[in-house]
């Protein structure tokens, strides 16, 4: 899952049919208005906001400035929503954790998006669904600051979860190679182009696999992009 589709798909339509309530309803609309016209949808989650302090309206405005590209401004939003629902569902947090962590990633700051995702874990019950894709995430962010050994780890948590992740397998061969664990780099990465689904999927596992297998050739890891 790209960041971006991170951003747009709350863990609530994993789990359960939105179409219930009203509020639910708007909610939804309002998600579409941002792959829209995201400004439309930021001045329709104020308006809403300012009718009710609904949580999903000030949520829907913050996902709007991301959709602007105010990744900064709209991960502090998500952030701030997830503290202030300190009552709410812990799926709920989580998401709004989530969602800020991956808007820190696409702002370019993994720091403030490695503490976003360690707040999301921190909420889930142990063995909870969700956890894999934060997991994934927190990885993510590790990686963007060349903390290839802590990447590792939360990959094969995630691994220990959803032993047939593809994903996972990828950026874990990414991380072992980095560290130079060639071997098991390739490993993963073979493991990785035999479990992906889409030909997107395989290009990337086959791309990894060609970095671990020239990293093996040089004796160095190779630089990704």
């Amino acid at each position: 899952m790209t960041i971006a589709a991170a951003l747009l798909l709350p863990f609530a339509l994993m789990q359960a049919d939105v179409a219930a309530a009203p509020a639910d309803q708007r909610y939804a609309q309002c998600l579409a208005l941002i792959e829209r016209d995201a400004e439309q949808a930021y001045e329709e989650g104020m308006a809403w906001a300012a009718e009710g302090q609904a949580l999903n309206a000030f949520r829907c405005a913050a996902l709007a400035l991301v959709a602007q590209q105010r990744y900064a401004e709209g991960a502090r939003r998500l952030e701030s929503l997830a503290t202030a629902a300190a009552g709410a569902d812990p799926s709920l947090r989580a998401e709004l954790f989530s969602q800020a962590g991956n808007a820190w990633l696409l702002a370019r700051q993994p720091g403030q998006a490695r503490s976003a995702f360690t707040r999301a874990i921190s909420t889930m019950a142990p063995g909870a669904e969700q956890l894999p894709e934060l997991y994934i995430d927190r990885a993510r962010a590790y990686a963007m600051e060349a903390d290839h050994r802590h990447a590792e780890e939360d990959l094969s948590r995630a691994l220990d979860l959803r032993p047939q992740d593809a994903l996972a397998l990828r950026l874990r061969a990414s991380a072992r190679m980095h560290q130079r664990a060639f071997q098991l780099a390739e490993a993963d990465a073979v493991q990785a182009l035999a479990l992906s689904t889409t030909d997107q999927d395989r290009v990337d596992s086959a791309l990894v696999l060609g970095h671990v297998r020239e990293s093996i050739r040089t004796g160095a890891p190779v630089e990704e992009q």
